[in-house]
């Protein structure tokens, strides 16, 4: 069965056997990539918003004045 499918690509399609399985693998890691990046910005952003926030609490309470001590 490896033979046959060693004839099809080599006769058949003109390419080299293990083209085939590395062109897979890049696409895999290519998609693997693009997710991994968009999921990044977003944890980015989510932080970028959190830590924002709590400047801005942090700010407001500062010129709220020193606390009662």
């Amino acid at each position: 069965m490896l033979y046959n499918f060693y004839e099809f690509v080599h006769n058949n399609i003109d390419i080299h056997f293990w083209d085939l399985p590395a062109l897979l693998a890049a696409v895999v890691l290519i998609v693997i990539l693009i997710v991994h990046s968009r999921n990044q910005k977003k944890r980015d952003d989510d932080f970028d918003k959190k830590r924002n926030e709590k400047l801005e609490a942090l700010a407001n309470k500062a010129a709220d004045g020193p606390a009662n001590a």
